[in-house]
C-alpha cells in the first residue's frame, strides 16, 4: 500500500520546473549586482575619490613674500607648487621685482600642483619732472602740487635773460624720473640788476616778502630781531635799520625787527 501511494505521488510538471529556475536565476541576479555595488563603493571610497582628491596630500602654502620672484618660484616647486605672475604694484616699501601678495595666502592648505598667483612690487611710482624755467612762479607751484610733488625752496636771483618773476632754474632736470613727494628748489628771476641801489620799503611786509624786495633791490638782508606783538601777524616787519628810499651801495645789508606772538600765547588755527 505504502509503495503505492508513494507511486502514485505528483511529478513537478514542466511549468513548476520552469518557474523554480527562475526563481534561481533571479537570486543569483540579484546577488551578483549586490557584489558589484559593494565592490563599487570600495573602488569609490578607496581609490577613485582619494585619487581625484588627492587625498592625504594637501600641503601648507609658504610664506614667499618680500622673496624674488625666481627665489618665490624655486620655494614653490619644492613644495610641489607653481608660481603664477598675477600682476604688479607700486610700493615704496618692497623694491621692484619683489613678491607683494600672494594668493592663496601662506598657510592654506591647498593640492599640490595647485597654482599660487604673485603679485610683484613696481617699486616706488615715479612721474617725470616737468619743465618749469620760463614759466611764472606760481604756476611751477601749481604744477607741482597738481603732480604730486613740491616746492622745497625758492631762491631769488638777477637774470638778464629771464624776466622778473619768471622760473629762471630748477633743482631737477626736466624728464628726469623722480618718486611722488619729491621736493623741487625752484630759482625765480629778479629781472636785470639795478643800477642804482635804493632802500625799499619792506615794514608791514611778511618777512619772506621782505627778503625777495631786499635782494630785487641788490641789497642784503642783515640781522633779525623778533619783537612781541598782540597786534599784528607773527613775522610782520615793525622796523627796519635805514629810511625807504635812501640810496645805497649794492649789496649794503638792511636790519629788520619782526613781530612774533608774547610769550605764552599761541597763533589761532585758520
Amino acid at each position: 500500500m505504502m509503495l503505492l501511494l508513494s507511486a502514485q505521488q505528483p511529478r513537478p510538471t514542466r511549468s513548476g520546473r520552469s518557474q523554480h529556475r527562475k526563481f534561481n536565476f533571479r537570486w543569483k541576479r540579484w546577488l551578483v549586482s549586490g557584489l558589484v555595488l559593494v565592490v563599487f563603493y570600495v573602488l569609490m571610497d578607496k581609490v577613485v575619490m582619494p585619487a581625484y582628491t588627492r587625498h592625504g596630500q594637501a600641503i601648507d602654502v609658504p610664506d614667499v613674500t618680500n622673496m624674488t620672484f625666481e627665489t618665490a618660484r624655486s620655494v614653490l616647486e619644492e613644495h610641489k607648487l607653481k608660481a603664477v605672475k598675477g600682476g604688479e604694484r607700486y610700493d615704496s616699501r618692497v623694491p621692484p621685482g619683489y613678491v607683494l601678495f600672494q594668493e592663496p595666502s601662506a598657510g592654506s592648505k591647498v593640492k599640490t600642483g595647485r597654482r599660487i598667483y604673485l603679485t610683484l612690487s613696481k617699486g616706488e611710482r615715479t612721474i617725470a619732472m616737468p619743465n618749469l624755467v620760463g614759466g611764472s612762479e606760481r604756476d611751477a607751484v601749481f604744477k607741482l602740487n597738481s603732480m604730486g610733488l613740491s616746492v622745497d625752496s625758492v631762491d631769488y636771483d638777477y637774470s638778464s635773460y629771464y624776466p622778473d618773476g619768471v622760473v629762471a632754474d630748477q633743482s631737477i632736470p626736466p624728464g628726469t624720473e623722480i618718486p611722488v613727494g619729491t621736493k623741487v628748489r625752484l630759482t625765480v628771476s629778479l629781472g636785470p640788476m639795478p643800477t642804482e641801489f635804493i632802500v625799499p620799503n619792506v615794514v608791514g611786509k611778511s618777512l619772506d616778502e621782505a627778503r625777495k624786495a631786499i635782494k630785487k633791490a641788490g641789497l642784503t638782508v642783515g640781522h633779525v630781531v623778533y619783537q612781541e606783538s598782540d597786534e599784528l601777524l607773527p613775522d610782520t616787519v615793525i622796523e627796519q635799520s635805514l629810511e625807504p628810499g635812501t640810496r645805497v651801495s649794492a649789496g649794503d645789508t638792511l636790519d629788520l625787527v619782526v613781530s612774533k606772538l608774547p610769550r605764552g600765547q599761541t597763533e589761532p588755527s585758520p
